[in-house]
């Protein structure tokens, strides 16, 4: 298998995934074939099986694509605390939102969860410094695994509530239940 990182191929990689996306519109991802992802994407399967693996492969490349926008989003905004980058996740996702209902309907979020948990400390650097990673490096997996896990739970659940909240006011509401000595 060629993993070439020439822009043809990245190209290629980004239609296969973008093909990924539309196949689950209308089926399972369990469902889809990759003669149904050549087809979708207008390459060959050779292709395919010279970029991937398998479809599992595609699908990392999808969230790769998010991640790689959500981490250009996080740098260019410069964000240095945790309630600015919990309310850039939770506004990212609800532009994204149709892409994260059909995660949601094809039981893919907790391979999201590994990935983005796969992913933390290059985000937890990115807010603070990787000194800060480094002072920290014995509790830093706990205190992501805690951070993550709570985000993804609760973009969970606000997915299966069809996100009729908005982001601002959601996280509004979560602010405010930290902050309440009654709960």
């Amino acid at each position: 298998m060629n993993r070439s990182n020439g822009s043809i191929a990245q190209e290629s990689r980004k239609k296969f995934a973008m093909a990924l996306f539309e196949l689950m519109k209308v089926y399972q991802y369990n469902e889809i074939t990759v003669t149904q992802l050549a087809q979708e994407a207008e390459l060959s399967r050779k292709t395919f099986y010279r970029l991937f693996n398998d479809k599992d492969e595609v699908l990392k490349q999808l969230f790769d694509i998010l991640y790689e926008e959500f981490f250009s989003e996080l740098t260019e905004r410069g964000i240095q605390h945790y309630w600015d980058l919990v309310t850039l996740y939770f506004d990212f996702w609800e532009r994204h939102k149709d892409q994260l209902v059909l995660l949601g309907q094809n039981n893919l979020l907790p391979k999201m969860f590994e990935y983005v948990y796969g992913n933390s400390e290059k985000i937890f650097i990115a807010v603070r410094t990787s000194e800060k990673a480094s002072q920290f490096s014995k509790p830093l997996p706990y205190l992501l695994a805690y951070s993550v896990g709570g985000m993804h739970s609760m973009l969970i659940k606000w997915a299966e509530s069809e996100m009729t909240i908005p982001s601002s006011k959601l996280i509004e509401q979560l602010k405010a239940g930290f902050q309440s000595p009654d709960l």
